[in-house]
Parts: C-alpha cells; structure tokens; sequence
C-alpha cells in the first residue's frame, strides 16, 4: 500500500483559488450563457415538437 505525500494541502489549494482572478466581464458573459441554456432547451424540444407532429401528418 503506497502513500501519496505530495497531496495538496487545503490552504495550497485555497492560494490556487485564489490566484486565479477571472475579469468581471468574463463572469458576466458565463452568467448570461447559463441564463440562455433552459430557453435554448426549450426551444430545441419545441422544434423538434413541431417536426415529429408535421411527420406524423404525412
């Protein structure tokens, strides 16, 4: 059985964290992205909705 010493230890982890400084414009433009993702999904189910039911018309 062999032991991993070189494991990172909570505060090596937290100084990582902290060193990584993203812009407020790029936190914004994520925000926004994951504001879209239900209606795009909605909008996908509607279309495909709208297709099966034509097809099934024919």
């Amino acid at each position: 059985m062999s032991v991993n010493t070189k494991a990172p230890t909570i505060p090596q982890i937290k100084q990582v964290a902290e060193e990584t400084h993203v812009s407020e414009g790029m936190r914004f433009a994520q925000y926004s992205l994951l504001d879209e993702i239900p209606g795009l999904i909605f909008g996908l189910l509607t279309v495909a909705y709208i297709v099966i039911s034509l097809w099934s018309l024919i």
